[in-house]
């Protein structure tokens, strides 16, 4: 098994989530602050949604951490051995059921963006209320 996930990968994946969640929540120069401190800017938010999503992305960082460690502690092991590492039968079933818990979370969390992304732009646009409607 060939490794080609980096440091950078991992940061990377978690810049994007961190960024669209940023410009949505309104914090300001998003652009110019480190993954760490966006991701506790993010945390200090109070409101019901922020909530929500900051447990989802925890979620999804998470699962993609355990993904990212299970491929690292491989390569660490082809790197001292200078062999490509075969992951054995159990392996492939931890490895497939990291796969699904990160793509389940990163699922999880795009749906509750979408659905909050919708919610705000329908109150942008027309209004909190239902007007229109008889009875």
């Amino acid at each position: 098994m060939k490794i080609f996930i980096s440091e950078t990968d991992r940061q990377n994946a978690k810049r994007v989530a961190l960024k669209n969640l940023a410009r949505f929540f309104d914090i300001e120069n998003w652009e110019y602050i480190e993954n760490d401190e966006l991701f506790n800017e993010l945390s200090s938010l109070n409101t019901e949604t922020s909530i929500t999503v900051m447990k989802l992305l925890n979620t999804y960082f998470k699962a993609y951490d355990d993904w990212f460690n299970f491929y690292d502690e491989k390569m660490k092991i082809e790197q001292q051995t200078e062999n490509e590492y075969i992951l054995n039968e159990s392996e492939k079933e931890i490895l497939g059921k990291l796969i699904s818990m990160r793509e389940d979370s990163l699922k999880a969390l795009q749906e509750k963006f979408d659905e909050i992304q919708v919610q705000k732009f329908n109150r942008e646009n027309f209004g909190s209320d239902i007007s229109g409607i008889i009875n």
